[in-house]
């Protein structure tokens, strides 16, 4: 009777519940386009029906599920008072269709037990699972932070300065050019601009001098639009005073940031010396949260050494090494600072390209393809011919699941081996 009553009513239920959580902001966040929201309530339908089956549950299977549950809920940071107030909502419900059921009233009382028994052992394990998932995120998550830019920090702080430097020498330049100014990008846009956001948030984005940052960045882009719409002269050299005391601030905020530097430990791919794909999932976690704050689009590249297996069997174990680990410094190379590269395996590779549509991140990736073809490499005194790459390119579609995310990009990848 309870099997027959929540499939007959479950429909009913989540559009109940549905109403209830769409006041809420943090779902109105994830859900934020119909058919996310459509699919997650398509889910909560399924799991109703799925707790309360015609025939007895499998315990062990019933736990796995909530479990696996659970830990999708962690992914994709779904709060565990969401999943409590669909637990009372369900059990409120059902109630009160039982109550239009011929069950008398000891088989009521019953009923209501098991309904009771099972959606809270159903909330309890995915709660649990919720919890651990959250707790391996904050590791994961704090793990990358402190490996997010290369190893040698003074080389990389140079580099961040030079790029500040640039874009500065940019919009003096430009703001004496007729015509010139409206073409200067605004600092958050610029090389500079990129990795502060997408990479510098990773190592420093806790402490008081990144906030700092990020407001003298805020300003930089405020004068840079008052440039923009042009006035008077006095008005246009008092903005660029302001935009040259800015980059000095910024300067002296970058060198107190990279004071300290930290044990790379194995946070890097031994052969490749690329990120490992254990903090993949943090990663995208952050390149998400910062889509939803920005709406600014982000994609994912993923690339194979083409027929390596023949590769490893004509060059040797060594060989085929020497390939990986040049074929993962051509990658660095092509990326911007603000980019990540990550080794998912021996001779594949995944890129996420901020700041990049599904158009765009392709052209880069034919570029690198292209590059890479014109590539000869040195191997013990052979030369390689005729390299290849296989890759696969998404745009972030907004779902709130970094795992299927990467599942995207591998089926494109397979797809494309298959195409050829």
């Amino acid at each position: 009777m309870v099997a027959s009553t929540v499939k007959h009513f479950a429909s009913e239920l989540v559009d109940e519940l549905w109403v209830d959580l769409a006041r809420h902001i943090r779902v109105q966040a994830l859900f934020d386009n119909e058919s996310l929201a459509r699919r997650f309530r398509g889910a909560l339908l399924q799991w109703l029906v799925e707790i309360f089956p015609r025939e007895p549950l499998d315990p062990t299977l019933f736990l796995m599920r909530q479990s696996e549950i659970g830990s999708t809920h962690a992914r994709i940071q779904i709060p565990t008072s969401l999943s409590m107030l669909a637990a009372r909502a369900f059990k409120r419900g059902i109630y009160n269709n039982l109550k239009h059921t011929r069950l008398s009233r000891d088989e009521f009382a019953q009923a209501a037990l098991y309904v009771s028994g099972v959606v809270d052992i159903a909330t309890a394990a995915i709660t649990a699972a919720h919890i651990s998932g959250l707790d391996r995120n904050l590791r994961a998550e704090e793990a990358l932070r402190q490996v997010s830019i290369d190893h040698d920090f003074r080389a990389e702080r140079e580099k961040q300065k030079a790029s500040l430097a640039e874009w500065a020498q940019a919009v003096f330049f430009g703001s004496h050019i007729v015509g010139e100014a409206d073409g200067v990008l605004p600092l958050s846009r610029s090389e500079f601009g990129l990795w502060f956001s997408h990479r510098a948030n990773l190592l420093f984005g806790r402490t008081a001098e990144y906030a700092s940052i990020a407001r003298l960045v805020d300003h930089a882009d405020t004068h840079i639009r008052q440039l923009r719409d042009g006035g008077a002269a006095s008005r246009s050299q008092e903005h660029l005073r302001e935009i040259r005391q800015i980059v000095g601030q910024i300067n002296n905020l970058l060198s107190v940031q990279f004071s300290h530097s930290f044990d790379m430990g194995s946070a890097r791919d031994p052969l490749s010396r690329l990120l490992n794909r254990r903090f993949l999932r943090a990663a995208i976690s952050r390149e998400i949260a910062l889509r939803r704050r920005t709406s600014r689009a982000f994609s994912m590249i993923m690339l194979e050494i083409s027929q390596f297996e023949t590769l490893r069997a004509r060059l040797g174990e060594a060989g085929a090494d020497t390939v990986v680990q040049q074929t993962a410094a051509m990658l660095l190379n092509a990326v911007r600072s603000s980019d990540t590269v990550f080794s998912m395996g021996r001779e594949t590779f995944l890129i996420i390209r901020v700041g990049t549509d599904g158009r765009e991140a392709a052209v880069f990736a034919r570029s690198i393809v292209e590059s890479y073809a014109a590539t000869h490499f040195s191997i013990d005194g052979q030369t390689v011919l005729k390299n290849t790459l296989n890759v696969g390119v998404i745009e972030y579609d907004g779902h709130p699941d970094p795992r299927r995310l990467v599942d995207q990009v591998a089926n494109a990848l397979r797809n494309e081996k298959v195409g050829k």
